[in-house]
């Protein structure tokens, strides 16, 4: 069964029907402080901040502040929300079953810390508040996996020019667009976002978030192609670090654009332009949340130059990839999804007991992405010929996703072959 896990799937296939459920409940472990996952997704399983939880989810302690007092006017430049669900796979894998809730208000209220109690509050009066603290409560709603609960508080919207206004139809949008079946709506609302706001940047934004849209999930060029021409057609940009982000974040986009369409130089140069842009913010940015987002924006494009530098391969390459993995690491070290990135640029140069170091780490964070991590290592054992190791990696991707159909075959393999 031995094979190279550069040319394998990224992720197992799935059985769907499976009596047990995607992602088993884990019972009898400890409640937090003493819960080890917990400590690391904290943020998103009570609000609790958490030095040792993901960036984008320490995202979730400052606009919890602005919640509490709006009058600050913050705006939000963070770019990354969670996926639809991730809570609850948090809440199974821990074994955290009393904080699993369909909604924040049915979350049992001797479990509530201050900033849930401040989003439930804001969520009862969600029809008197004002576009701004609205924008607010859709994004926690949004990184906390409730975004079916923001879509129906949001109701039918639509942009009228008023800056304000549009950044809460924008946030909206990016609900949509976590929902497979509103994906049509939120690339309707970025577009007319795109070509008729009056905030320049949110034009542009709505340019970006379209792009990657329009290929990730609908895999539509054309209407990719369309937003790339709204964003070019985008004038009189603010002077500032925004901006600098925002054209970071665009070509960023149509280095995916290129990606997609196999222009594959065109692609490196989009890279270029957005570090570019980033290296042009960096000397602006003061301040504990203006540097998260500067991070934040940095962190993605490392991606982009691990998939890049990748694909050039060589051992000047190789030696890039590593380089560009230490930094990404260092920059979000307890991201599952980092982790994840990191094992799939070693294994890429060849270095796959390195690489199933890293997806090992990812899988120890739980969930499915973890799930994935587990699968990815099972597959770099198997191929240094490790059966031992391949056979705990896939039995461990199968206790965070029952449902992996390709870790069972292995499994039901190896007791075969153990007669």
């Amino acid at each position: 069964m031995t094979s190279d896990p550069r040319t394998l799937q990224v992720r197992p296939r799935y059985a769907r029907s499976d009596p047990r459920g995607l992602f088993p409940h884990v019972t009898g472990l400890p409640e937090p402080p003493y819960n080890r996952l917990a400590h690391f997704w904290r943020p998103i399983i009570d609000m609790t901040d958490s030095d040792v939880a993901p960036s984008r989810l320490r995202m979730i302690r400052p606009v919890s502040s602005w919640l509490a007092e709006p009058e600050s006017g913050e705006q939000l430049w963070f770019a990354r929300i969670n996926v639809t669900g991730l809570r609850r796979q948090v809440i199974r894998h821990a074994g955290l079953d009393a904080y699993d809730c369909r909604e924040p208000k049915n979350l049992a209220e001797q479990l509530r810390t201050p900033a849930w109690e401040t989003l439930v509050l804001a969520i009862d009066r969600f029809d008197r508040l004002d576009p701004y603290v609205r924008t607010l409560v859709l994004f926690q709603l949004a990184q906390l996996s409730f975004c079916e609960l923001g879509i129906r508080l949001a109701g039918d919207v639509q942009p009228d020019g008023d800056p304000v206004r549009d950044r809460y139809v924008y946030q909206v949008a990016r609900l949509h667009a976590r929902l497979p079946g509103s994906r049509p709506v939120a690339l309707r609302l970025f577009e007319q976002l795109a070509t008729s706001s009056k905030d320049p940047l949110l034009a542009l934004l709505s340019c970006f978030q379209g792009i990657s849209h329009a290929i990730r999930k609908e895999n539509d060029l054309d209407l990719a192609r369309r937003f790339q021409r709204h964003g070019q057609a985008v004038t009189e940009l603010p002077g500032d670090w925004h901006t600098y982000l925002v054209l970071s974040r665009f070509h960023r986009a149509l280095a995916l654009l290129r990606l997609n369409e196999r222009r594959f130089g065109e692609m490196r140069a989009e890279v270029g332009a957005a570090l570019d842009f980033h290296e042009r913010l960096r000397p602006e940015v003061s301040g504990e949340v203006d540097t998260m987002v500067a991070d934040e924006n940095r962190r993605i494009l490392l991606e982009s130059q691990i998939n890049a530098a990748v694909r050039a391969r060589g051992d000047e390459s190789a030696a890039q990839v590593r380089a560009l993995c230490a930094e990404i690491i260092a920059l979000d070290p307890y991201c599952v999804l980092v982790r994840l990135a990191v094992g799939d640029g070693h294994a890429a140069i060849g270095e796959h007991a390195e690489a199933a170091r890293w997806y090992e780490r990812a899988g120890e964070l739980g969930t499915g992405a973890g799930a994935i991590g587990w699968f990815r290592a099972g597959q770099c054992h198997d191929f240094l010929g490790d059966r031992g190791a391949a056979i705990n990696a896939y039995g461990r991707c199968l206790e965070l996703d029952a449902s992996a159909v390709e870790p069972r075959e292995y499994l039901t393999a190896a007791r075969t072959a153990e007669g």
